[in-house]
C-alpha cells in the first residue's frame, strides 16, 4: 500500500505532490500505514481519501480507484449520511459512529471512531478514522438473542425454570418460570440462595445443603431432588441441576442451572411402587418371589425373594450369577431358552430344579417372564416370577408311579381271576365259589386301594379275610403279631391263600360251630442272610375231624402248597390232623414294618 500512495500522482488533489507535504502529515499517514485496523484519513476540503491495507481490502473493488479521491465521489451512496459527521470533526470534535452500516456487498456494519487532525498550527487539516467491522459479531448477537428466545419460549413451555447463583454473594437470577414454580405469581425483586432453602422442607433441607456445598468444594454438578413448600402453602416435588461456570473466572465464580416441578412424576413412581410392593406382597404371599431384568437379560435389580429362596448373595445374584443356582442338568437349557427369548422379544414359560437353600434341596419351579416395553415399543425391563411348583412335579411323577403300577397289577390281577376261572371250571366247582374267590381279590385291592400305597399291613389282611366270614370276632378266634407290610405283588395270592383257609374253617373246621379255635399269629424272622421273613401260622383246635372221611383235598390246598411256594418263594407246611388243621406259611418280605 505504501508504493500505491508513493506512486500515486497526487498532484492533481489539493494536497498537492508528495515532495510539499509536511513533515507532520507524512507520519499521519505513516501511522495510518503501520495501523493493522481498518484505518485512513480523509483530508482538506475535498475530503480526499488515503488509507492502509486493511481499508483497501474492505473496500473491495472500489479499490485503488477510491485512493486520493474525494470520499464523496468514491463511496457516493454513503456519503449523504457520513458528510455530517466529518463536518463535525473539521470543527474539532471527535465522533463516535457506532453500528454504522457501509454497504461494500457483503451487507457491513462498522463502529467507526472520527479524530481531527491538525497541523502545526492547529488547524485541522484531516480526519482520522478507525473502524471495526462488526457485521459478523451484530449478526452473531442477532442469532444468539433468538436462540435464547426460542429456549425460553421451549423453557417456559416445558414449565422449566432458570437460575443462575453468584457465589460470592448468593443473590441470583432467574426466570419468571422459577418464581412461579416456587408459587409466585410475578418476578420477586430479588432471590438469593437462603430463601431457596427457606422453601426446602426440614427433612430435605440439610442433604440439599451439603450437595450444594460439595458442588462448590470441588467445582462439581448439583443435581437433587426435593420436596418444597410454596409461597401459597402447597407441598411439591421439584428437581433441579446445577454447574458452576467454569469461564467466569476464580472472582466471578457462578453457578448456574435450571429446576422444574416433578411432582406428577414422583406421584406416579410412588404409586407405581405401591403398585409393585402390592404384587410383590402377594406373589411372595403365595410362597412365590419376583424379579426385574435389565433389557438385555441381565440382573441388576436385587430380588430378597430370590435371594431367600436360593440363599445367594447380591453379587452372586446378580448379572447372570443367578443361572449358578439352577440344577447343572438344567441350565444350559434355560440359559439357551433365556437369551433366546431376549433377542426375540418374547416371553417365556419354563421349568426347571433350582436350589433351596433352607431344605438343602431342589426344588421345582415354574419361571413366567414377559418384557415391559416403552411407548415406542422399545424394552424397559423383563419381569419375572417364580412358583414353586415342586409339590405338583411330584404329585405328577407318584400318579405315573401309580398308573404304571395299576395297569401292572391290573395284568396281574387278571392273570390270577383267569387262573381262578380256570381251575375252578376245571375241578367242576360252583360259580358260588368262584365269586367267592374274586371277592377275596376284591377285599385285598380294596385294601390297597384304601392304603394309598402299594403295601397292605398283614394284619389287616386277616382281619378282613376273617370279618367277610364272621359276624364278629369272638374269643373262638385269635389274631396277633407285629405290623408286617405286604407288597401288592404278594397280597394277592397271600390273600386267596387266607380265603382258602377261612373258608375250609367255616364249612369243615373251627369256625363251622362254637366248640372250635382257631389261632392266627405271625412274626418275623431272620435266614441265614440275615433277611427278614414272616412266619405265619395257622392252627384250628376243637373239632375232631377224620381224615379219611374229610381231606379238604382241592383248589385251595392245591394253591396253599404249590402256588404259594410257586409265586411268592414261600415254604408251606399243611397238616390236617384229628384236630383240625395246622398250616405253616414261611416267606421273604421286604418291608417288614
Amino acid at each position: 500500500m505504501s508504493a500505491l500512495i508513493r506512486d500515486h500522482d497526487w498532484s492533481t488533489t489539493s494536497l498537492g505532490p508528495i515532495e510539499r507535504w509536511t513533515e507532520r502529515f507524512k507520519l499521519m499517514v505513516e501511522q495510518v500505514l503501520a495501523n493493522p485496523l481498518i484505518s485512513g484519513l480523509t483530508c482538506g476540503p475535498e475530503r480526499i481519501l488515503v488509507y492502509n491495507e486493511a481499508a483497501a481490502r474492505l473496500f473491495g473493488d472500489r479499490h485503488p480507484g477510491a485512493l486520493g479521491r474525494p470520499l464523496s465521489e468514491a463511496f457516493p451512496d454513503t456519503w449523504p449520511v457520513v458528510a455530517p459527521l466529518y463536518e463535525r470533526v473539521f470543527l474539532g470534535e471527535s465522533v463516535h459512529v457506532p453500528a454504522q452500516p457501509f454497504d461494500l456487498g457483503g451487507g457491513e456494519v462498522f463502529d467507526a471512531y472520527l479524530t481531527p487532525m491538525r497541523d502545526e498550527a492547529g488547524a485541522v487539516i484531516a480526519a482520522h478514522m478507525i473502524g471495526f467491522e462488526i457485521g459478523g459479531r451484530l449478526r452473531t448477537e442477532a442469532a444468539l438473542r433468538v436462540s435464547e428466545e426460542r429456549l425460553a419460549r421451549a423453557l417456559e413451555a416445558g414449565e422449566v425454570g432458570v437460575w443462575e447463583i453468584n457465589l460470592a454473594t448468593l443473590d441470583a437470577w432467574r426466570s419468571p418460570q422459577h418464581d412461579r414454580i416456587f408459587g409466585y405469581e410475578a418476578l420477586l425483586p430479588r432471590w438469593s440462595y437462603d430463601m431457596f432453602l427457606d422453601h426446602i422442607t426440614p427433612e430435605d433441607r440439610d442433604s440439599v445443603d451439603a450437595g450444594f456445598q460439595d458442588a462448590i468444594a470441588a467445582d462439581g454438578p448439583w443435581n437433587f431432588e426435593c420436596r418444597i413448600r410454596r409461597a401459597d402453602g402447597k407441598l411439591r416435588w421439584i428437581g433441579a441441576q446445577g454447574r458452576i461456570d467454569a469461564g467466569a473466572g476464580s472472582h466471578l465464580r457462578r453457578m448456574k442451572g435450571t429446576v422444574r416441578d416433578i411432582t406428577e412424576r414422583k406421584s406416579s413412581e410412588a404409586a407405581l411402587r405401591e403398585s409393585e410392593e402390592r404384587f410383590r406382597g402377594l406373589v411372595e404371599g403365595f410362597g412365590q418371589f419376583s424379579w426385574e431384568a435389565h433389557p438385555d437379560g441381565s440382573i441388576v435389580v436385587d430380588s430378597p425373594g430370590w435371594r431367600a429362596f436360593t440363599g445367594q448373595r447380591l453379587d452372586e445374584w446378580q448379572g447372570f450369577g443367578w443361572l449358578d443356582a439352577i440344577h447343572v442338568d438344567d441350565r444350559a437349557a434355560i440359559e439357551q431358552k433365556w437369551r433366546a427369548a431376549v433377542a426375540a422379544r418374547s416371553a417365556v414359560n419354563a421349568e426347571y430344579r433350582l436350589w433351596h437353600a433352607s431344605s438343602a434341596s431342589w426344588r421345582w419351579s415354574n419361571v413366567r417372564v414377559v418384557p415391559i416395553t416403552r411407548p415406542d415399543s422399545t424394552i424397559r425391563k423383563w419381569a419375572g416370577v417364580n412358583i414353586d411348583v415342586n409339590d405338583r412335579r411330584m404329585l405328577q411323577a407318584r400318579l405315573e408311579v401309580l398308573v404304571n403300577e395299576l395297569q401292572h397289577r391290573a395284568r396281574n390281577l387278571l392273570g390270577v381271576v383267569a387262573a381262578i376261572a380256570d381251575r375252578t371250571v376245571k375241578r367242576g366247582g360252583s360259580v358260588e365259589a368262584f365269586e367267592e374267590r374274586l371277592q377275596a381279590l376284591s377285599r385285598a385291592q380294596g385294601l390297597l386301594s384304601q392304603n394309598g400305597s402299594d403295601t397292605v399291613e398283614v394284619g389287616a389282611l386277616v382281619r378282613a379275610e376273617l370279618a367277610a366270614h364272621v359276624d364278629e370276632l369272638s374269643d373262638q378266634i385269635e389274631v396277633g403279631g407285629p405290623p408286617v407290610l405286604l407288597t401288592a405283588r404278594q397280597v394277592q395270592n397271600f390273600a386267596l391263600a387266607l380265603h382258602e383257609l377261612t373258608t375250609n374253617a367255616v364249612k369243615y373246621g373251627a369256625l363251622r360251630n362254637d366248640t372250635g379255635r382257631l389261632a392266627v399269629t405271625w412274626d418275623v424272622t431272620r435266614d441265614r442272610r440275615g433277611r427278614p421273613r414272616l412266619s405265619l401260622g395257622w392252627i384250628e383246635t376243637g373239632i375232631p375231624v377224620d381224615p379219611g372221611q374229610a381231606t379238604r383235598r382241592g383248589y385251595g390246598t392245591e394253591l396253599i402248597q404249590q402256588a404259594l411256594p410257586y409265586a411268592l418263594q414261600a415254604s408251606v407246611g399243611y397238616v390236617l390232623g384229628e384236630n383240625g388243621v395246622r398250616c405253616q406259611i414261611d416267606m421273604p418280605i421286604t418291608c417288614p414294618v
